[in-house]
This record gives C-alpha cells, structure tokens and sequence, in this order.
C-alpha cells in the first residue's frame, strides 16, 4: 500500500500542469453548473443546505465528476506507463467518447451497492469488488455489463487487499480534504457567502479526485498484471 501511495502521489505531483489541466475544468464546469442551477453562488451561508441540494450535487459528482475525471486519468496513466504520451486535448476526447459506457456501470454499480447496503455486507462486497469498473472500459475496452465482470474477476482472490488499499487511499485524500472544507466553510460564515463553501469543496475536489484516480489505475494495473501469468498457464 506504502509504494502505490507513494507512486501515486509522485506521479501526480511530477505531471501536476498535465492533471491539473484535465481536471480543473471538468470540476469547474460540474461544480459550477450546479452550483448555479441550485442558486448558491448568491446565497446567503447555511450551515444546513436542503437535502434535496445535497442529494443533487452529491450525484453530479458522483455521475458526471468523478466518472469523467477517473476516465481521462485512466488513460493518462496507461499510455504513461507505456512510454506513451497524449495531449489534454486527446485524453478529454477519448474520455468523452467512452462516458455512455462509463456511466451506464457507474449507474448500475451505485444501484447495486446502495441497494446491497441495506444489507450492509452485501454492499460493501460489491462496492469493493466493482470499483474498477471505469478502468475496465477505458483499459481494457469492455462495454455493456462486461466492465463489472471484469472488475469483479481481477479483484477475486483479493478482496481484503483491496479493500485496504481503497481504505488508505480515501483515507489519505480526506484529511486534506476536511481541513480545506473546515477552514472554507469559517470563510463562508465569516462572509455570509454560500459560494465560498462551493469554492472550497471544488478545490477540495482539484486536489484529492485526480491522487484517487491515478491511485485505483495503478492499483488494477497492478492487479492486471498479476493475473496474465495466471491467464497464460
């Protein structure tokens, strides 16, 4: 877990302008959009906006953010892996030619795993054992319900690693997270500005999606290679 931590940070932080370019956009433009649409950026502070408003920018990032930006950083990290290079241009387009296919598994998997949750083992089995299923497009090309598949075999037999694994990551992401939301969210009272709460949880977002994304390629890369072996005797 400590060298696909530290791999995922280094590459991050060695390729920051290429990430950051690909990623502050599309958060921008998400963050912003619904922003706008729910009348924060002129709405006086709340400690406790409406549910619905939460339950609203909770699936624009969990449908649209987090699928897209994990989609271009897939990609990215693949062709970098293979000495290969790609333009911003390049990685934004090939992740919007893929997204039907992306959101169409992301919907099921959420489904599922809430579903699943009421049960609560049920659930996080699944969620573990499909988390890869934007890679599984993006890397290996599957479409339809074949990236849940897919994601499912490569994680079978290593279940409770990757459940660690994906434990530390969100670990390692949310402490810098909570501590930008906690010091925007004072800003924001201080303020009377609802905006400034928005502005933090999207550079909360810039900062801590795109370590996630690279951190879950490298993981099922890693995972992927560990099975060819298997798959060729």
């Amino acid at each position: 877990m400590g060298e696909l931590l530290t791999g995922a940070f280094d590459l991050y932080r060695r390729n920051a302008g290429l990430v950051l370019a690909v990623t502050v956009p599309v958060i921008v433009v998400v963050t912003g959009v619904t922003a706008l649409g729910l009348g924060e950026l002129g709405a006086r502070y709340s400690p406790s906006p409406p549910l619905r408003d939460t339950y609203i920018a909770l699936a624009a990032n969990q449908l649209v953010t987090v699928p897209l930006i994990s989609s271009i950083l897939a990609r990215w990290v693949l062709l970098t892996r293979r000495g290969e290079g790609a333009s911003a241009t390049e990685l934004v387009a090939s992740a919007l030619e893929v997204f039907p296919a992306v959101l169409l598994v992301i919907i099921v998997w959420l489904g599922v795993v809430f579903v699943g949750l009421s049960l609560i083992v049920p659930g996080v089995y699944i969620l573990v054992s499909w988390y890869f299923v934007v890679q599984a497009v993006v890397i290996d090309g599957h479409r339809g319900l074949a990236p849940i598949a897919g994601s499912a075999a490569l994680v079978r037999g290593h279940w409770w690693r990757s459940a660690l694994v994906g434990a530390g990551f969100q670990l390692a992401a949310f402490v810098p997270q909570a501590l930008i939301v906690l010091a925007f969210t004072g800003l924001a009272r201080a303020a009377d500005a609802y905006v400034v709460v928005v502005v933090g949880a999207a550079i909360a977002s810039v900062l801590t999606l795109p370590f996630l994304a690279i951190g879950a390629t490298l993981y099922y890369l890693q995972l992927r290679a560990a099975r060819e072996p298997l798959a060729r005797a």
